[in-house]
This record gives structure tokens, sequence and C-alpha cells, in this order.
């Protein structure tokens, strides 16, 4: 009976992620006709054909396509299974967070606090856009995400998801824009307002709602960045909409103030994790327990 080659296996997942034979040849720094012969060795053993040729151009048969998924399958166990033999080789708690561009950064302190009093461990914080934050935590390179949407996948059989949490919004300045508090919405209408970016959920919901009040928003900014946003409101530049919990120190400081509660919106945070044969203890417990 023929035994698994596992670099057949990495060669064939390699070849379909790039595209061409080529591109993996330039990936794996293995000439192309090596990993030409590769696949054809592959292929003899497996009894089945994983290519169509045709045009210069390859495409998966459907055995190609079954393969593939398998492939897809055992590279996320490797790579699972080497970041749990390094968590416990070296003796050490470590939990790899991922966090969306526009998740205000003020919340992430909450969440290191609550490992920190529940655990002896080492925080790695990497950020990125929906996408990318999602597919590492699919890749089990990073444990955890905080995402401003739901996740893209909602296949709870390959991942955890929940909303841990639902903030009313709020338009908020500096003290020169104090003469506007709790004025009509209408008398907004003109001033200059720093926005998030188009990645984010809250955008979207910022303009459907001033859409249906009919009240035109002035746009002199946008960034996916909330401490930018925040910045650039305490310097006087314009007025922001975010969620309360990300102004609270602020408000405090009187840096900036709540000029009108948007109560119709809410903005979310959402947590993220994937499933694994051995799950991070800390993981585990954030994706059962922690609320902002």
């Amino acid at each position: 009976m023929y035994t698994l080659n596992f670099n057949h296996l990495m060669y064939f997942k390699t070849i379909v992620d790039q595209g061409s034979i080529i591109k993996a040849a330039s990936v794996l720094k293995i000439g192309s006709p090596a990993i030409s012969m590769q696949i054809k060795q592959f292929e003899e053993n497996l009894g089945i054909q994983l290519f169509v040729r045709a045009n210069k151009k390859l495409s998966l048969t459907k055995s190609g396509e079954v393969v593939y998924e398998y492939a897809k399958e055992i590279s996320r166990l490797g790579s699972e299974m080497l970041n749990t033999i390094n968590d416990q080789f070296t003796g050490e708690l470590k939990i790899q967070i991922g966090i969306q561009d526009c998740v205000p950064k003020n919340l992430i302190s909450s969440l290191t606090s609550y490992i920190y009093d529940n655990y002896n461990a080492v925080i790695t914080v990497i950020s990125g856009d929906l996408e990318y934050i999602t597919l590492k935590v699919l890749k089990n390179e990073i444990d955890v995400g905080l995402l401003n949407y739901p996740p893209i996948i909602k296949d709870k059989g390959i991942l955890f998801f929940k909303r841990i949490l639902n903030s009313e919004v709020v338009i908020a300045g500096s003290k020169e824009y104090l003469k506007y508090k709790n004025k009509d919405l209408k008398q907004f209408e003109g001033l200059p307002f720093i926005l998030p970016s188009v990645q984010s959920a809250l955008r979207h919901k910022i303009e459907h709602y001033f859409e249906q009040k009919k009240i035109k928003l002035h746009k002199i900014a946008e960034s996916e960045d909330t401490v930018v946003q925040k910045n650039m409101a305490i310097s006087g530049n314009g007025v922001i909409v975010m969620m309360r919990q990300a102004l609270e120190k602020y408000l405090e400081t009187k840096q900036l103030y709540v000029l009108k509660e948007l109560s119709p919106i809410h903005d979310e945070i959402w947590i993220i994790g994937g499933k694994r044969k051995i799950q991070n203890p800390i993981e585990k417990q954030l994706l059962e327990e922690f609320y902002f």
C-alpha cells in the first residue's frame, strides 16, 4: 500500500496556491522540472490525475479538488502542531492576538489586563484588515482575532466567534464645538467630520443614518485608525463619530466632549478563534468568557 509522501503533498498545495509550477518552484527554491517529476510521481502513486493541463495552464480535476482540501487541512494541522509544541517547549503560555485596524486600540488594554489577571503569559499583538486577521486565525498563525464585523466565514466547524461589545455611538469634538452639544442633528450639517475609513462597519452605518435624516455629511478626513481620528479631533480639526467606550479617557480628561448621542447607531466588536485539536487555554477562556 502506498504511504503518503508529505513532500508531494506540499509541492501539490504550493502549485495550487501559486497558480503555476514556475511560481511554485520560485517559492520552494526548487527547479520546475524537479517539481513536475514529483507531481507526476504523486499522481502515479495515487492512481489519479490531479491536474488538467491545457494551453499551458493548470486546473484541478475533481479528484485534485478533493486532494487539495485534504492538503490544506494537513498543512493547517502541521502549523497548529508546531505552535503547540513551541509553546510547551518554552514552558511559557503564549497568546497571539490579531486586531482589525479599525478596532479602537484603547480597548485592547482591557483585554490584556484580563489575560494578565488570569495567566502568566506572553502576549503578541498584530493588526491588519478583516480578511488578513480572519485568514491568520484560520491558519492558526494567531490564536484569536478582534473584528469590527462578524467573520467572513461563519462555519462554526472551523471557526468560533461571538460578539463581545455592542456600544452606543456618539458625535464628539473638542471644547470649541461645545456650542453644538445636544443640538438638533440638522445643526451638524456643514461641520467638518473626521470619519472611519470605508473598511469599517461603522462608516456605512453613519452614512446610512445621515442619508435617512437627509443631512449631508461634510467629510474632511477619514482614517481606519481611531487614534488618528481622536488626535485630529483634539486638535480641533473636526468632529468624530465613535463608540463611547473608545472615548472614555478622553472624556474624563476633557480633551473631547460628547456633542450628540446617535442612539439608533451601535458599533460592535467580535472575537474569533479557530478550532484546534489542542486548544490554547487562554484562547479557550477568552472565547468562552471574555466581554468588554
